[in-house]
């Protein structure tokens, strides 16, 4: 164990554990009322890796006078335990209420919720693969990532930070690296240490461990987890696709096969999802079309008929109903931010969401600018990202176009038919090809007169959707963003001058 991974278990991890959701509290008080409440019980613990944790360590830490079994599964522990020692378990824990928590909160709710999805599939996956016992492997995928959970339970400013550095999920060595820059140790080491501290399953150790990646149980769990993770970014990208075809090799099934089973596992998933008050993966498929099928006449040609199909999918994915609830929620905390400990990812994911969720924009977009100023770095992305995605990592100022203009003073703009034209000496044909629409919103956003980044968004393929309505809400939501950024940084160093906002017209 590193120094770091010591230190900071030391100092945050003495006598805390991770906490229960309420939904799970009040599920668990419901069916220990009941008189046979085992028939559910393993199900409503697994929704919630902090229940589900605290019940295996509690377990394995008792002695067993004619058990020298370790404590694997759900079940097992409610047999050592006894059903009076089973009911105070969920009592003895900090509980987060996900309708009413903050946003890094949210965050750890989301990792759980996550872990759910994962869990549910390992458990079907491991049926069909016959495991003598599936609930071992579903428990495992649960609780593996532990570690990732902790550091969001008790120091979620360093978890916002490592989520800071990623522009995308680009991968699991890139995601590691970040965590070791700000952390000094993994996530992975982290979750061995606690498994080790906390008494959880041998195969939670075991699947922490890279020798063991091969073994069909511990690929059944990395797959569940790689695929619930992706799913939250869209079902039909490529490393979807490459990792559902990993796990029809485990199960030597079809990868048509292995989809159906797969979706049909993240529908079950989504079922629990008022425990968590986050939208489930599953959700997705709502409204992400699949791929059409290539037919015989379109193999030589190298078409398909989502060609025909591509407009009309496009708007029925942008047809995003505002809500106007959220839009309200997200300005009022953006203006409350100082009651949330804010940091600017904090502040930016908040701003997102209300233009995402609220406003009802397809794509929302939040880019800083580089050190070198010679590009803006794409920080955060809100959206269907499944084919439609935000697809640069970076938006560059040279040669000088839209960007570089509005990054010289506090600018908004609503591109459209009625100015493209006139602006189109600010808009080449690569950045509207980088971009994938040529109608959206943008706003910089400055700083005491210091340029600090851009928000960005679009309804992608239906320009039609934006609106007047829209374009006002959108700017003041980057307003009240701005001036929550601007607060923060203020109480870190005297004020500066004040700047003014203009907009951006065909003579600027």
């Amino acid at each position: 164990m590193n120094r770091a991974l010591k230190v900071w278990i030391g100092r945050y991890l003495e006598d805390r554990r991770l906490p229960a959701l309420q939904g799970s509290v009040v599920d668990l008080d419901e069916l220990y009322r009941q008189d046979d409440p085992f028939e559910q019980l393993s199900e409503f613990i697994l929704r919630d890796p902090g229940v589900a944790s605290f019940l295996l360590s509690t377990a394995n830490g008792v002695h067993h006078q004619h058990f020298g079994m370790p404590v694997t599964t759900v079940e097992h522990a409610a047999m050592m335990l006894g059903l009076n020692r089973m009911e105070t378990i969920h009592r003895q824990l900090p509980v987060i209420d996900p309708e009413h928590c903050s946003e890094q909160e949210k965050m750890l709710v989301k990792i759980y919720s996550r872990a759910w999805h994962a869990s549910c599939q390992a458990m079907i996956w491991s049926r069909l693969r016959v495991d003598m016992v599936p609930g071992e492997v579903s428990l495992a995928t649960l609780l593996r990532g532990v570690g990732e959970m902790a550091v969001w339970a008790f120091q979620p400013d360093k978890a916002a930070e490592v989520e800071e550095e990623l522009i995308h999920d680009e991968g699991e060595r890139i995601r590691e690296g970040a965590q070791k820059r700000v952390l000094g140790f993994s996530y992975d080491a982290l979750s061995a240490a606690l498994a080790r501290e906390w008494k959880l399953p041998l195969l939670v150790h075991e699947s922490l461990d890279p020798e063991n990646s091969s073994r069909p149980r511990i690929r059944i769990i990395l797959l569940a987890l790689r695929v619930a993770r992706l799913a939250e970014r869209g079902w039909y990208s490529p490393q979807m696709n490459s990792a559902i075809e990993e796990v029809a090799g485990v199960l030597h099934m079809s990868r048509a096969e292995m989809t159906s089973i797969v979706h049909r596992a993240a529908v079950s998933a989504a079922r629990a999802h008022r425990t968590f008050a986050v939208v489930p993966a599953a959700a997705r498929l709502l409204f992400e079309p699949a791929p059409a099928p290539v037919h015989d006449s379109a193999r030589s040609t190298g078409t398909t008929r989502s060609a025909v199909t591509a407009p009309e999918r496009c708007r029925e994915q942008a047809g995003l109903t505002p809500k106007l609830e959220i839009y309200r929620q997200s300005r009022e905390r953006l203006e409350q931010i100082e009651d949330l400990q804010p940091t600017v990812p904090t502040i930016v994911r908040q701003a997102l969401r209300g233009i995402h969720e609220g406003i009802g924009m397809h794509r929302a977009v939040y880019a800083s600018c580089a050190p070198d100023g010679e590009s803006l770095k794409v920080r955060a992305v809100h959206g269907c990202e499944g084919g439609t995605g935000f697809g640069p990592p970076h938006l560059v100022l040279q040669p000088p176009n839209l960007f570089t203009r509005m990054m010289e003073k506090p600018t908004s703009i609503w591109i459209n038919d009625a100015n493209r034209a006139k602006l189109r000496y600010l808009l080449p044909a690569s950045l509207l090809e980088l971009l994938g629409c040529d109608s959206f919103f943008a706003r910089s956003i400055f700083i005491d007169g210091r340029p600090e980044g851009l928000f960005y968004c679009d309804c992608h393929q239906a320009p039609e959707l934006l609106s007047e309505e829209r374009y006002r809400m959108f700017c003041e939501l980057c307003d009240s963003a701005a001036d929550a950024i601007k607060r923060l940084t203020l109480a870190h160093s005297p004020p500066m001058h004040q700047t003014q906002e203009t907009g951006l017209d065909g003579t600027a």
